[in-house]
This record gives C-alpha cells, sequence and structure tokens, in this order.
C-alpha cells in the first residue's frame, strides 16, 4: 500500500509545503487544556508539545519550511514553540477564530500567490502519531494523487468502532493505493460505527494534500464568499511582531469546518488508507487509550497511586491523586481545578465547561498559570486584599514599561537576576534581594541573563485584578 515512500515522491516532484493548524478551543481535555493554552501546546513527551512533534514529523527531505496557523491569544507561546524546532518558519495568526476552512483557505491562498502549483500537506498539530514514517509514505502518495488536480485525504485503519471521529467510505480506485471517496460519515453512534468498519470504511485523520492554486479555484465554485473574503484578508496582510497578521476580512468568512465546508461539497475527493496508529487525542478516554498502562489498565501521569482500581486515567499536575477501589475514571488535577468524571463520559467535559463559562468561573478559560510573551506566572496565594505570585522571565526578556493606580507590589529574586527600572532608576537586583514599587510608581522589570528570572511578588491594595495596568512602553504591541 505505501511502495514507492516518501523519496520516491521528492525525487519525482517539488518538495511538499506543511500547513499545521495550531487553533483549538481548549476545552476537550479540561482541565488541563483551556482557551488560552490548547492541548498541542502541552508538553507531552519528552518535554516536548504535540505542536513541536508534529513540526518534527513534517521536516527532512521532501518537505520545505512549514507554515503554521494559529490564534491570537496563543501567539506568543506558539511561537516560542514553532522557533524552537524550526527557525524562521512562517506563523499566520488568525484575528478571531473561524474554524478549519477559513484557516486552510487562508493559507492555501497565502502559498498560492508564490506558488500556485505547490503541494500543500494540511497537517492538524494535535494529532499523536507512532510512526512517524509511516506517516510520511502515506503523505507522499497522496500528493502524487494531487499533481494536477483533487484533494486527497488520510483514512486510517480504524482498531475500534469510536464514536469520535468521523468515517470515509472509500470508492473506487482512483490512482496507486488511492480511491475516491464515496461519502463521509459524522461521528457515527457505536452500531453505525461497527457497520461501517465492517464495510471498509476509514477513520478521517483530517490530514488533507491538494494543490494550493486548485483548493482556491475549487472553493469558488463552493463557497465563493468565502474566496472573495480571504482574498481581501490575504491583500491585508502585513507583518506585526515577526507573525503573519490577514486583514480585517478574515472575519467575513464563515465558521465551519474544512471537512463540512469543502471536503463533503467537492466531487474530486480521494482517500489514501494507511495503518499507522493514530489518535486526535480528543478527549480524556482516548488519551487513556494512548498511554502506557500498568497491569490493572490504569494510566497514570504525575503524583498518581491505584489501589484495587482499574481502567482509569489518573492526571496530576502537583497534588498526589490516590484512586481505591474505582473503575473507568478520568481523575484529573491541576492547581486551581480537579475534575472526576466516567472515561466513557469524557465527550462531555466540552458541556462541563459551558457550564462553567455560563457561571463565569474563570477556571472554564484561564489556566492558574497564565503565559505572556516574556514569560508566565501563577497566583500561588489570594486574600482580600493580597495577591501572591510566583513569576518566570525569559533570558533577554521585559515587560511594559507601567504602572498600577491601584496596587503596590514587592518583589523577592529566588532565581537568577531582575533589571529594575523604577521612576526612572535602572539597578539589578540578585537572588534574595528585593524591592518595593509602590502605588502609581512607573516600573519594569527584565531579564538581563542568559537563564531564567524567578521571582515572587506580593500585591497589596484595594483592587488586584489584571486590568490594573497602565502601560507606557511595551515591546509587544500592547500600548
Amino acid at each position: 500500500m505505501m511502495d514507492g515512500g516518501f523519496e520516491g515522491f521528492a525525487a519525482r516532484r517539488e518538495t511538499i509545503i506543511p500547513v499545521v493548524l495550531c487553533g483549538g478551543t481548549g476545552t476537550r481535555l479540561w482541565p488541563v487544556s483551556r482557551a488560552g493554552m490548547a492541548k498541542q501546546l502541552l508538553a507531552m513527551q519528552d518535554g516536548e508539545t504535540l505542536l513541536q512533534i508534529t513540526l518534527r514529523r513534517v521536516m527532512g527531505p521532501g518537505f520545505a519550511a512549514p507554515v503554521v496557523v494559529g490564534s491570537a491569544p496563543q501567539r506568543f507561546t506558539l511561537r516560542d514553540q514553532v522557533e524552537a524546532i524550526v527557525p524562521g518558519a512562517r506563523i499566520v495568526v488568525e484575528p478571531e477564530r473561524r474554524d478549519t476552512l477559513a484557516a486552510v483557505l487562508l493559507a492555501a491562498a497565502i502559498i498560492a500567490r508564490d506558488d500556485p502549483d505547490a503541494v500543500v500537506a494540511v497537517v492538524p498539530s494535535d494529532h499523536l502519531i507512532r510512526d512517524g514514517d509511516a506517516f510520511r509514505s502515506a503523505v507522499a502518495m497522496a500528493a502524487a494523487r494531487v499533481g494536477e488536480a483533487g484533494v486527497a485525504v488520510i483514512g486510517i485503519v480504524p482498531d475500534a468502532p469510536s464514536t469520535a471521529y468521523g468515517y470515509v467510505r472509500p470508492g473506487h480506485a482512483s490512482g496507486a493505493g488511492c480511491f475516491s471517496v464515496a461519502k463521509f460519515v459524522e461521528k457515527p453512534e457505536e452500531p453505525l460505527a461497527r457497520r461501517l468498519i465492517a464495510e471498509g470504511c476509514l477513520w478521517n485523520a483530517g490530514i488533507f494534500c491538494f494543490r494550493a492554486g486548485w483548493l482556491v479555484a475549487a472553493m469558488e465554485t463552493v463557497d465563493p464568499q468565502a474566496v472573495a473574503a480571504v482574498g481581501r484578508a490575504v491583500g491585508g496582510l502585513r507583518r506585526e511582531h515577526g507573525f503573519l497578521v490577514p486583514g480585517s476580512d478574515f472575519a467575513d468568512i464563515r465558521a465551519i469546518s474544512f471537512d463540512h465546508g469543502f471536503m463533503e461539497c467537492t466531487r474530486d475527493a480521494h482517500v489514501v488508507p494507511a495503518g499507522f496508529r493514530w489518535s486526535d487525542l480528543g478527549d480524556w478516554n482516548a488519551v487513556w487509550a494512548a498511554a502506557e498502562k500498568d497491569g490493572d489498565g490504569n494510566a497514570i501521569r504525575g503524583a498518581g497511586l491505584a489501589i484495587d482500581a482499574r481502567g482509569n486515567m489518573i492526571h496530576s499536575e502537583g497534588r498526589l491523586v490516590c484512586a481505591l477501589g474505582v473503575e473507568g475514571l478520568a481523575i484529573v488535577e491541576t492547581p486551581d481545578a480537579v475534575m472526576v468524571a466516567p472515561r466513557e463520559r469524557a465527550q462531555d467535559v466540552k458541556a462541563l465547561v459551558g457550564a462553567l463559562t455560563e457561571r463565569r468561573r474563570p477556571e472554564a478559560t484561564e489556566h492558574a498559570r497564565t503565559h505572556r510573551p516574556w514569560g508566565w506566572f501563577q497566583t500561588t496565594d489570594l486574600g482580600e486584599r493580597f495577591r501572591v505570585k510566583r513569576i518566570v522571565v525569559k533570558p533577554g526578556a521585559m515587560l511594559s514599561l507601567q504602572r498600577h493606580r491601584y496596587r503596590a507590589e514587592h518583589w523577592v529574586v529566588v532565581r537568577g537576576t531582575a533589571e529594575v527600572t523604577l521612576e526612572g532608576k535602572v539597578f539589578i537586583l540578585r537572588e534574595n534581594e528585593s524591592t518595593y514599587v509602590a502605588i502609581g510608581a512607573v516600573h519594569r522589570l527584565a531579564n538581563p541573563a542568559e537563564g531564567p528570572l524567578e521571582l515572587i511578588e506580593v500585591q497589596t491594595g484595594d483592587y488586584l485584578g489584571e486590568d490594573d495596568i497602565e502601560r507606557m512602553e511595551d515591546a509587544f504591541g500592547r500600548v
């Protein structure tokens, strides 16, 4: 099925441009992932994130530098992670979330400006794929199929009747190892899923290949308004702090998935069956299925202990989590939230986040650890008139020049070197040294060293909200 391989494709044709999608609302793996930090940006294995693992998968012979498409709230974290793997890669920031059709069409239009015949491989950044060689062979086969026209999707041979995935029904043979798409079936109930598998249907992996110019032209017949809007958005494309930002017309593209908005409408869709292990890690049940387990089927990450317990997913980010005499649960602990649910109801976590949002709970969308372009901070204690924060500043980074109307701050350096600007004076603080920032004082914190700066900040005052910041200067355009 994979005869020829990637080397054969690379020898016959030009390189493939990967388009790595890195959006997401961060709801399905709550409370670990949230709106400001989707699952693909979280460390998964060997200290690397799913995004970084994906980038490594599309590097090397046969691949050009990727185009990464992400959302504005996560852009600085996204840039740090991309730069660590592929320095200089193009990062396109969506001004607002419009689902995958808009993201794919935007990337295709940008690439088509330079080369309408360029072969594009759209790759989600939140998938877990164990066999990189088999993945690359499947992509090469899909790319070869769209040499002239059409779009090819990778179809995974199912190993279980999952209700969490969409399915593809292959039609007649349309090329070496490729078949026309007879039908897409969206997340069926289990009885139908079993029947689809028996009939030879495949999981839709959401990995697509096409020629950039062909897709833009083909989309004209399906959604001309989207093509017109993305054309205007690309016309207004600008560089901003190292990102490519489309014009405001991007918001005019309807919010719909690429599958629903295009794949189910085109008559030139093909599928390449692939046998590599694949998961979109779409819920805690999927995380459990992909994880290593003990003899009782428990998957434990972090400080966890299971006694007389079977088939549980235990995830701890700090505190010890113990499971005694329970079965089939997802138990997830973070610094500010704990979730316990039957694994079989893992897909209902999205509804749980919706209920938290209705109650205006900040935990629905905000992490205890808040990431900023200069580093991150985490609240460790909060009282009526005080807040204690742990702050980490990246090497060479600086915060904005700012002041506060309602709070004073006390800084204690616990690791590294701090350069402090306070009321026009600049001085250095080292480990075990401290300073005081009065209400209304103009100040800035910077890390001039090659290692991280860590400090404890104690805020006191009548109001301690994050919006009590008046910026005078900022390296990240937030003034």
